[in-house]
């Protein structure tokens, strides 16, 4: 009787738990898309009238560097098919450090941006460039950025609130967290990230048109840009693939299976 009723305890503490356990990943999951929206508008302050003071360079290059880092590793990760991503698990503290700052500087910088029209009125050459850029280079940057945001969800996201919320890191993923990361990041994209994201490599041509100095900062945009589409390249290959070895297993069942059942017709005759 005690045991059933400590069972039905924690199957209640459980399902009290869990949707603040959802709420939390896919509130902290969005940091990623939001550093890139950050970034985008920072971007484009450097064409834009409007003079802008977000953050300082330190933090501007704090984000980049670790930005920099999840995308390479999303790279790395997919080019390798290891779908074990266990990098910060064993020191917990580095993923809560990481999650903190990554926070603090978004939330400083889309604070900044919010406050200039610059967010709201970009700049008309910035706009036609943008809609000039090939659908299927979108469609690779969006499957690139959402597996970037997958793995900052399993690297940083999913340790700090399994920790917080269970006590302990809960190795296996669910359907449910996945979909809830894919849905928080469909959202975004359809609100913000699909009219402003393009700034980040957008800028660097407008710039070039307009025959202005391209910075170190374009360059970094374009090579993050670029990196997510290769990652959304690889992750349609891989997926080809996939369907493909499916489709060819599926086909040598089916024969097999027709061998067999006209080897068992020709004995049958036999007899």
């Amino acid at each position: 009787m005690e045991h059933e009723e400590t069972s039905k305890n924690t199957r209640t503490t459980c399902s009290l738990v869990r949707p603040f356990q959802m709420i939390s990943i896919s509130l902290l999951s969005l940091l990623v898309p939001l550093s890139f929206l950050f970034l985008s508008r920072l971007s484009l302050s450097s064409i834009s009238p409007v003079t802008v003071s977000v953050l300082h360079q330190a933090d501007v290059g704090v984000l980049y560097t670790i930005l920099s880092l999840i995308i390479v590793f999303t790279l790395i990760n997919n080019l390798s098919g290891k779908p074990e991503c266990s990098v910060f698990h064993s020191h917990l503290y580095l993923c809560w450090v990481v999650l903190f700052v990554v926070q603090a500087c978004v939330a400083f910088g889309i604070e900044g941006t919010m406050s200039t029209t610059m967010s709201i009125t970009p700049d008309k050459s910035v706009f036609l460039a943008s809609q000039e850029r090939w659908v299927l280079v979108r469609v690779m940057f969006f499957l690139g950025l959402h597996e970037v945001m997958l793995m900052w969800f399993r690297v940083v996201v999913k340790p700090v609130v399994d920790d917080t919320v269970f006590g302990v890191y809960v190795v296996e993923e669910r359907w449910s967290e996945r979909a809830v990361v894919a849905m928080t990041f469909g959202l975004m994209w359809w609100w913000r990230l699909r009219d402003e994201v393009e700034s980040l490599v957008v800028v660097a041509e407008v710039k070039r048109n307009l025959l202005v100095r391209l910075e170190g900062i374009d360059f970094v945009n374009w090579w993050m840009y670029y990196i997510c589409v290769v990652i959304g390249v690889v992750k349609i290959f891989k997926g080809v693939l996939y369907f493909g070895n499916m489709l060819i297993l599926t086909i040598k069942r089916l024969r097999k299976g027709c061998d067999e059942s006209c080897v068992v017709l020709v004995d049958d005759d036999h007899v």
